[in-house]
């Protein structure tokens, strides 16, 4: 009788928790029914390269004239020469021109970088002090390529900028921070001694056109203090201009200011946005904003009005009455948050940036091998801790006016997934309306969200991209991705299996114009 009971108890138990899952899930439901939803993008125009992603990879990069530039390579180029193909699309994704160039033996094509009249392609050799150079006429697809000789054989080119026909790399040296300067005319690759720091350090590597002038800003702490250096170099490689930033006297101790980036135009109008942590340089605790005169204004995570949306509603709750217990006690909020911050984008109020929220992901992996059998227990080994990769929970977004004062945020909630490398998820983009476009492709789904002021909308609208006729039905897809073009113009691209109506399936690499 008593295990009767107790069976039927446990039951009943089962049964009351199925349905607080079940009322959950719903409330969770209704609660994002209930947020605005976005407007789907509008896809308008789309072309197709009969192309298969066993033979032929493609990279997708906008160029600052609003055109656009495909780069092409047969993927066993690697054992033999071949062709490598540029072709440049306008606006309305129509073929402008197409040129093909020797692809040597063992060549990596590196970064692509391009100004209002040159596209520069950067590739490695055999040689690890050896580069090589195509510099390409955007007018006419014309290229002329050059070698370039590295100051060390173990620097690793991460980024590449050109700023007046001149190219500016930033690399690692055994996780040093190395700026090199390459001029097209000169072989020997300049070593640019005017930035120091480790590879977390750098916060900005950009080239401002507005006053033509490359800009770096770093990190930089002795353990107790930190600051922020900000230094501007012209075309020639020479320092116009080194600005620090740090705490005020009574805010030292606590506040760690890290890397940020800096907005453009004339440096008495230039706003250094970044990220600061409670007595940490890894973990942040807000943004902060400033002139590069030294006035800094600090922003709270807590206190932003959408940071904590990618929680339940319980969970807010319980994170904001945490917040209110610390200050009744006079303790600061101590968050562990890492971010990733974009690029700053101009915005009709002044500027926006977008930070994605992370964290390192480990898996533990158990050996338990038996390695001493003489005592009374045998020996296992312990499980050891493997980096999986970096997981994103969400995306914030600031709107800053030309001071630096911050005017709204909201935030994306994204899908908690883990990445092999610290790199941006998202891509976004400043409508003409001022609202804020973010958009990630996963599997054959473009996932969207545009960002107002004061507004929640949902996090769960996705999109999937056309095909050329509504008749025709798409079997497979890969290698997907999306980048902001101009305005609110996205390109979506990636390989697709595609079969009609009538007539045989045919493979293609696709570009398709997404406006928001």
């Amino acid at each position: 009788m008593f295990p009767l009971i107790r069976s039927t108890s446990w039951r009943y138990l089962f049964l009351l928790l199925c349905w607080g899952w079940v009322f959950c899930a719903q409330a969770r439901q209704k609660k994002d029914k209930d947020k605005q939803k976005p407007e789907p993008p509008a896809q308008t125009y789309r072309t197709e390269i009969e192309s298969d992603s066993y033979d032929e990879e493609h990279s997708v990069h906008t160029l600052p004239d609003t055109s656009l530039l495909v780069v092409s390579f047969k993927r066993n180029s690697w054992f033999s020469k071949d062709d490598f193909v540029l072709t440049k699309y306008n606006r309305e994704l129509k073929q402008i021109w197409q040129t093909k160039y020797e692809h040597k033996t063992n060549h990596e094509l590196l970064e692509v970088a391009a100004d209002r009249k040159l596209v520069f392609l950067l590739f490695s050799t055999p040689n690890n002090k050896k580069l090589m150079l195509h510099k390409v006429n955007t007018a006419t697809g014309v290229s002329t390529f050059s070698e370039h000789t590295l100051p060390a054989s173990y620097i690793t080119i991460r980024e590449m900028a050109t700023l007046d026909g001149q190219v500016f790399l930033n690399g690692l040296d055994r996780d040093n921070l190395n700026m090199l300067h390459l001029d097209p005319s000169v072989e020997e690759i300049k070593l640019l001694p005017a930035v120091f720091g480790m590879e977390d350090d750098l916060g900005e590597f950009r080239v401002d056109t507005l006053t033509h002038a490359v800009e770096f800003v770093v990190a930089e702490s002795n353990g107790r203090r930190s600051r922020v250096q900000a230094k501007r170099i012209n075309t020639k490689g020479d320092v116009i201009g080194t600005y620090f930033l740090q705490p005020e006297l009574d805010e030292r101790n606590d506040n760690t200011l890290q890397a940020g980036r800096l907005t453009p135009g004339d440096t008495l109008t230039k706003v250094l946005l970044g990220t600061y942590g409670f007595r940490t340089s890894v973990f942040a605790k807000g943004l902060y904003s400033s002139d590069l005169i030294g006035n800094v204004t600090y922003y709270d995570f807590s206190k932003l009005d959408h940071f904590f949306e990618y929680m339940g509603p319980r969970a807010q709750r319980r994170m904001k009455a945490k917040f209110a217990r610390q200050e009744a006690k006079g303790k600061p909020p101590v968050l562990r948050y890492r971010m990733f911050l974009h690029p700053i984008m101009p915005h009709p109020q002044g500027y926006a940036v977008v930070g994605e929220i992370y964290y390192p992901q480990y898996r533990n992996n158990s050996l338990n091998q038996y390695t001493n059998i003489t005592g009374r227990y045998p020996d296992i080994r312990q499980s050891r801790s493997n980096f999986d990769g970096y997981r994103f929970t969400h995306a914030i977004v600031c709107v800053f006016d030309r001071e630096g004062k911050l005017l709204w945020d909201n935030s994306y909630k994204l899908k908690n997934e883990t990445y092999p490398q610290l790199a941006p998820t998202v891509e976004a983009g400043v409508t003409p309306e001022g609202n804020i476009a973010l958009t990630y492709p996963d599997e054959e789904y473009i996932w969207y969200k545009t960002v107002k002021p004061n507004v929640s909308v949902s996090d769960e609208e996705k999109v999937e991209v056309r095909l050329q006729e509504e008749t025709e039905k798409r079997i497979t897809s890969s290698n997907e991705g999306i980048v902001h073009w101009y305005g609110g113009n996205f390109v979506a691209f990636g390989f697709q299996r595609i079969k009609p109506q009538h007539g045989s399936a045919r493979t293609v690499f696709y570009l398709q114009n997404m406006v928001f």
